[in-house]
């Protein structure tokens, strides 16, 4: 296995840490997993364009543990935080991944291509949002509840965009 693939795999392992650490109050332990895990979403592209190492299988790997990732953890913050916006955001958010995946899988049946089917600006900027939300939320239980609300309005923003992107990708992707 590639070092790209061993790091989208990598993703979904590091979910274990992040939870446990949490749990036993190592918050920044947490976080900072958190961070590693996120980092490897960008490392695992970069260097299969680097090494050209590029594959189909790789770049459906890579969804895949951007999918498992991002659901996981919000279904686990969504039951420790007991919060309705976050449960709102994990609901509209894990149903435009669940969404994108089967759309995306039809239009690679169709066109035999994954390149057709990449994530554009709106995407990366709902990570982005994502990831920034979710980590502020990891460290909440030792910062002031303006670092809760701030996580809450970025996963909130991310819910938002996430969906707009799903309505875009529609657009280019059907029409």
């Amino acid at each position: 296995m590639n070092l790209p693939n061993t790091l989208s795999i990598s993703r979904i392992i590091l979910i274990f840490p992040i939870i446990l650490f949490f749990e036993y109050e190592l918050y920044l332990f947490s976080l900072g997993t958190f961070i590693i895990a996120s980092f490897t979403d960008f490392l695992d592209g970069y260097f299969a364009r680097k090494n050209n190492l590029s594959s189909e299988f790789g770049a459906l790997l890579d969804l895949l543990a951007d999918k498992v990732f991002i659901s996981t953890i919000l279904v686990w913050i969504t039951f420790n935080f007991e919060n309705v916006i976050i449960l709102i955001s994990a609901i509209l958010i894990i149903s435009r991944e669940i969404s994108i995946s089967y759309l995306r899988l039809f239009i690679i049946s169709m066109s035999k291509k994954v390149d057709d089917v990449k994530s554009d600006f709106l995407g990366k900027l709902k990570t982005t949002f994502q990831m920034i939300g979710i980590g502020f939320i990891l460290i909440t239980p030792i910062t002031t509840n303006l670092i809760f609300h701030l996580s809450l309005v970025l996963i909130l923003i991310s819910a938002i965009i996430s969906w707009y992107s799903f309505l875009s990708y529609l657009k280019k992707w059907i029409v």
